[in-house]
This record gives C-alpha cells, sequence and structure tokens, in this order.
C-alpha cells in the first residue's frame, strides 16, 4: 500500500464527479444462505446499503459483452470510500426504482489504493 499523510487525490476526485453526476442508489449485498432440511429451502440474507452511484447504459454487440446481447445492461460506477462490502456477483442494486443483477466487476486502483469499483449489471 502507498502510504502517504494526506488523502489520496484520485479518491478525492473520484468521490466529487460522483457527488456531481451520481445519484442515490441501493446496493444490495446478497450472502448465500445455508439449506434448511426441515424447510426444504435455501434462505438468502440481505444487507443494503444507501450509496452514491452512477449508471452509465452499455452498448453490447458481439465484440464486447457478447453474453449480454438482448439484455438491458449498465455500467455503475462505485467509489469504494470506507465502504463495508466488497461487490460481489449476484447482488443486487435498486437504482432509480430499477433492479439490476450484478453480472461482474473490476477494481481499479490509484497511487496504491483501491479507488474505484465498475460493475456490470443486468435489468431484472
Amino acid at each position: 500500500m502507498y502510504l502517504t499523510s494526506s488523502p489520496n487525490p484520485f479518491l478525492i476526485a473520484s468521490k466529487k464527479a460522483l457527488a456531481r453526476h451520481g445519484i442515490p442508489a441501493v446496493y444490495i449485498s446478497v450472502a448465500e444462505g445455508t439449506y434448511n432440511v426441515e424447510t426444504a429451502s435455501a434462505s438468502n440474507t440481505e444487507t443494503s446499503y444507501a450509496l452514491q452511484m452512477y449508471k452509465k447504459h452499455l452498448k453490447v454487440t458481439q465484440y464486447n459483452y457478447p453474453n449480454l446481447i438482448g439484455k438491458d445492461a449498465a455500467l455503475f460506477y462505485l467509489v469504494n470510500d470506507a465502504l463495508s462490502f466488497v461487490p460481489a456477483i449476484k447482488d443486487k442494486i435498486n437504482y432509480a426504482g430499477t433492479t439490476y443483477t450484478v453480472d461482474s466487476f473490476s477494481e481499479h486502483y490509484a497511487k496504491g489504493d483501491l479507488i474505484l469499483y465498475k460493475i456490470i449489471a443486468v435489468k431484472g
């Protein structure tokens, strides 16, 4: 990790951009439950986090994101400002009244710190 006495300038810039252009959203972290023999079902545990996120519509083709052709997909930007969770596949994002399911995500580092998550999610 890159040690500095001042906050990471990339984190500050990312937070400002998201505050300016993002809107409030709810990130729902889904933890796989255990199978209950008595009820013959498994129950998942969901934890909700109110966050500021930015959504960008994805243009999918056979060359970029071929597995998302025919689906309403979006790219969400999430700043890692002391988050208490790590994004995972099958988590959910409730953005402007629409629910999206996380398909994949990538991490972006600057000056040794994890600054930004780019989350690809599918409507539904």
